[in-house]
C-alpha cells in the first residue's frame, strides 16, 4: 500500500481505496485532525474531499500516510554530518589514511572505533568527527527536522481507486516513451494491480510488461505482447545490459573504450574497459530461460519467412542468442516444429529482406518501386524522407508521403520539420548520436550539390507543409459540433513531447521533462542529496 501511496504523492494526491474506509464519522475525528496538522508541518495541505476520505480511515492507516511521506521528504533519513563544524577544515591528508591502514591490517595501537576501525594516535582528530573518518560509517543520529522552510503549501487530491486504474492506463497507451519516474509508477502499478486490457503504444513500455510477467513466473502470458523477433530480442538485450533499444555490442564496446581513453598513456583504460566490457556481454542462460524463449519463438504469430526478414538486420547477434540459448536443440523437440522451420531457413537465408527490395530498385532509380515498398513501413519512410527528395525529387516524394503521413506519429512529423532546417544546408554540419554511442560530426549531403538554394528552400517548404497536413489530417477525424475556437496564447509557447526523458526517480511533484510553470520570486534553489547506499566519490556537478 505504501508503495501506491508513493505513485500517488508523484501526482500531488494520497491514495485511498475503497477497503481502507471503515467508518463513516459525524464529526472530524482526533486522528485525522492530528494527520492534517502534521501533513501541513511539511508543507501540504489537503482538500475538501480527501478530508472526507480520511476522516473514514483507520489510524493505522493514517500512519502509514505519515510514514510514507516522512520517507519521501527523507524526514527519516540521518541528516547528521560526519564532522563536526564541517565548515572548517580538519587538517586530514592521504598520509592519515594510508597510517590507518596500515595500522588496521597489523593491529597497531590506537582508538578503537564501534565500527571496528582503529585510528593510531595523531592521525585523524577524532574529537572533531560524529562517526569513523575512515570509513566513513556514522555513529550519531540526527532526529532533528526543519519546518517550514518558506515553501508554498501544496494542496493533495483525492485518489480514489478508479483513478489510479485511470493513471494506470494512460502509462501503458502512452505514445511517447515513459521517464525514469513513470517506469517506476508504472513497475509499483504492474505489481500492485491486474493488468488492464488496453493498447500498449511503446516498444519500452511493451518490455517493462513483460519484465513485470516473467519475474511473476506468468511466461505464458508474456507470449500475447511479442508480435515479432525483434520484441524477443529487445526483451533479452534489455535483461543482459539494461538497455531499452537494441544497441549493438560493438556499439557498446566502442562507447566503453571512449568513455575510458586518456591522451595519457599512463591514464588510457580503454584497454582494461574493453575487456571487461567484453566479459559482460558474455551469454550464459539456464534451461529454464532457454525453453521460455524457444516456446516464446515457436508460438510466433508470423510467417515462418517474416521471422526470418525481421530477425536479418540483427543476424550477428541472433547467431550468438540462438547459440547460447540452445534453440537448436530444442528446435529437435516434439512440438517446436515452427522453431525448427525457421532457424533451417535463417540459417541456409533462404528469404527475401525488404530493406534489400528498397535498396534494389532505389539504385535502378525506379521511384515508383520504391516508394510503394516505402509506404509499406510508414516509419522507415519518414526517416528516410530527405534523402529521398533529394534523390528523386521534391514532387513525387513529397506526394507520396501525404498519402501515409497519418500513419506516422505526430512526434516523428514534427521532428522532421524541426530537422529540415538543418538539413537542407549546403554548409551545416549535423551533430549526431547514435543509439548508444557518442557524438558524431556528419557532412551535408553530397547531393546538395545537385540544387540551387531556392530549391532547398522549396524542399524545407514542403516538409514544413507535410506537417501542417499531418495536423490537418488528425484534427479533421475529430469529430466536434464546436463553431469556434479559442487559442490560448501559452499553446504558442508550450513544448512538445518528442521523447525526452528524464533519468532521475522523483517522489515528489514529478513533471514531464520540457514542462514549464510559473515560480515565485527571482530565486532558485537546488538541493543536491548523494543517492541512497552510493559510495562517497568525486563529484562533477555542472549547472
Amino acid at each position: 500500500m505504501s508503495n501506491l501511496l508513493k505513485v500517488g504523492l508523484r501526482q500531488n494526491a494520497i491514495f485511498i481505496p475503497e477497503s481502507a474506509m471503515v467508518s463513516i464519522p459525524q464529526s472530524l475525528t482526533e486522528t485525522t485532525g492530528i494527520l492534517v496538522a502534521n501533513l501541513s508541518q511539511y508543507g501540504f495541505s489537503v482538500s475538501e474531499a480527501l478530508l472526507q476520505a480520511l476522516n473514514q480511515t483507520s489510524p493505522a492507516y493514517h500512519a502509514t500516510i505519515m510514514r510514507t511521506v516522512q520517507d519521501v521528504l527523507g524526514g527519516l533519513k540521518n541528516w547528521t554530518p560526519l564532522v563536526k563544524g564541517w565548515d572548517k577544515p580538519t587538517g586530514e591528508s592521504v598520509v592519515d589514511h594510508i597510517v590507518t591502514f596500515f595500522a588496521n591490517v597489523f593491529h597497531a595501537k590506537g582508538a578503537k572505533l564501534p565500527c571496528g576501525h582503529m585510528i593510531p594516535p595523531n592521525t585523524f582528530p577524532l574529537e572533531r568527527y560524529n562517526g569513523c573518518p575512515f570509513c566513513g560509517m556514522p555513529f550519531e543520529n540526527s532526529t532533528l527536522i526543519h519546518y517550514k522552510q518558506g515553501s508554498n503549501i501544496k494542496v493533495l487530491e483525492l485518489w480514489t481507486d478508479s483513478d489510479v486504474s485511470n493513471f494506470f492506463e494512460s502509462l501503458l497507451s502512452s505514445k511517447t516513451a515513459l521517464d525514469t519516474t513513470q517506469v517506476d509508477s508504472l513497475y509499483v502499478l504492474l505489481n500492485e494491480l491486474p493488468l488492464p486490457s488496453v493498447e500498449i503504444k511503446m516498444k519500452e513500455t511493451v518490455m517493462a510488461v513483460i519484465n513485470t510477467l516473467v519475474s511473476q513466473g506468468r511466461t505464458l502470458e508474456a507470449q500475447a505482447f511479442f508480435s515479432s523477433p525483434n520484441d524477443v530480442l529487445r526483451y533479452l538485450w534489455f535483461k543482459h545490459t539494461g538497455f531499452l533499444q537494441i544497441i549493438e555490442p560493438k556499439v557498446i564496446l566502442d562507447r566503453k573504450a571512449r568513455n575510458n581513453s586518456n591522451i595519457i598513456p599512463g591514464l588510457d583504460q580503454s584497454a582494461a574497459a574493453t575487456l571487461l566490457t567484453k566479459a559482460s556481454l558474455n551469454l550464459k542462460y539456464s534451461r529454464r530461460d532457454c525453453a521460455m524463449v524457444a516456446t516464446w519463438m515457436n508460438n510466433l504469430d508470423m510467417d515462418v519467412s517474416k521471422v526470418c526478414e525481421a530477425m536479418h538486420p540483427k543476424r550477428s547477434m541472433w547467431v550468438r542468442f540462438i547459440r547460447a540459448l540452445r534453440l537448436a536443440e530444442y528446435s529437435k523437440r516434439k512440438g517446436f516444429g515452427k522453431l525448427h522451420a525457421v532457424l533451417d531457413k535463417f540459417y541456409r537465408q533462404e528469404y527475401e529482406v525488404w530493406q534489400g527490395k528498397v535498396d534494389h530498385f532505389r539504385l535502378r532509380y525506379d521511384a515508383g518501386k520504391t516508394l510503394g515498398l516505402l509506404k509499406q513501413r510508414p516509419g522507415l519512410f519518414a526517416r528516410s524522407l530527405f534523402a529521398n527528395m533529394l534523390w528523386f525529387g521534391k514532387e513525387i516524394t513529397i506526394t507520396a508521403f501525404s498519402e501515409i503521413v497519418d500513419k506516422v506519429p505526430a512526434r516523428l512529423v514534427l521532428t522532421l520539420n524541426m530537422y529540415a532546417e538543418n538539413y537542407f544546408d549546403k554548409g551545416s554540419r549535423r551533430v549526431v548520436k547514435p543509439l548508444g554511442g557518442v557524438s558524431k560530426n556528419i557532412p551535408a549531403n553530397a547531393l546538395l550539390d545537385l540544387y540551387s538554394e531556392d530549391q532547398l528552400a522549396a524542399m524545407r517548404e514542403a516538409v514544413r507543409g507535410i506537417s501542417m497536413l499531418a495536423m490537418k489530417k488528425r484534427f479533421e477525424a475529430m469529430d466536434t459540433t464546436a463553431k469556434t475556437i479559442y487559442i490560448d496564447p501559452v499553446l504558442f509557447k508550450i513544448p512538445v513531447s518528442i521523447g525526452d526523458r528524464g533519468e532521475t526517480v522523483q517522489d515528489l511533484s514529478a513533471v514531464v521533462t520540457g514542462t514549464r510553470f510559473s515560480i515565485a520570486g527571482d530565486t532558485v534553489r537546488l538541493y543536491m542529496q548523494w543517492g541512497t547506499g552510493l559510495p562517497a566519490q568525486h563529484l562533477d556537478m555542472d549547472l
